[in-house]
């Protein structure tokens, strides 16, 4: 039985009760139902013009110049950008591990051999990643940017200062995170989003951006 207010409540009331909320139930899933569609098509629709989705027409696949054999969706171009690039599918496995495995694979491979190539050339180079509007984009792009050495030898200190004068004066979260000694999916909370920076294969910083209106997609360039 259920609580009602009144001091009588007869079987009619609770059919009618019980029949109203049944029919509550059927409009709350089709609101969920059209949502999802919804959803779908911005997300093809977005897709599509994509310049970093590997189908897409916007895509410059003449620079590409490795794609991952295990992870068809994963591929490095010429573009000073190395992306990494997962369809939302893969929530359905261990994402947070996924993106860790590829990420790792990654140092360990690719940006070793960049830091490699540019010190041949006597030249720094500093690795971006931005992440913001997490529902509406299904990449990681991680950017990396070769230097003059003397301005490579600067960036650190440059970086630093634009970091903490950069978004919010009052943060909720740590304005600078040292990457130094962990890797930044160690360091920043789960699903929030933000800026790194590494130098060469050394450690380097991240920022928890605290409001993505305001915070320049372009900051680390």
């Amino acid at each position: 039985m259920e609580k009602t207010d009144r001091e009588y409540y007869t079987l009619d009331d609770m059919f009618v009760s019980q029949a109203a909320k049944g029919e509550r139930s059927g409009e709350e899933d089709e609101r969920q139902r059209r949502k999802a569609i919804h959803e779908h098509q911005q997300l093809a629709a977005y897709m599509e013009k994509c310049p970093y989705c590997f189908d897409s027409s916007e895509l410059s696949k003449h620079l590409i110049i490795a794609i991952g054999t295990k992870v068809r969706k994963w591929y490095f171009s010429t573009k000073i950008k190395i992306k990494k690039k997962l369809r939302k599918a893969v929530l359905m496995l261990n994402f947070q591990k996924l993106i860790q495995i590829i990420h790792t694979f990654f140092k360990q491979m690719f940006r070793k051999a960049l830091v490699k190539m540019f010190e041949a050339k006597e030249l720094d180079c500093v690795f971006l990643e931005t992440n913001m509007s997490m529902k509406k984009r299904c990449h990681m792009v991680y950017e990396c940017i070769p230097l003059p050495r003397e301005v490579g030898d600067m960036a650190p200190i440059y970086f630093k200062k634009a970091i903490m004068e950069s978004d919010e004066e009052w943060s909720m979260n740590k304005k600078l995170i040292d990457l130094s000694s962990k890797d930044v999916r160690k360091s920043v909370p789960k699903g929030l989003p933000y800026f790194s920076v590494d130098f060469g294969l050394q450690g380097g910083f991240a920022h928890v951006i605290e409001d993505q209106h305001k915070f320049p997609h372009y900051f680390g360039k």
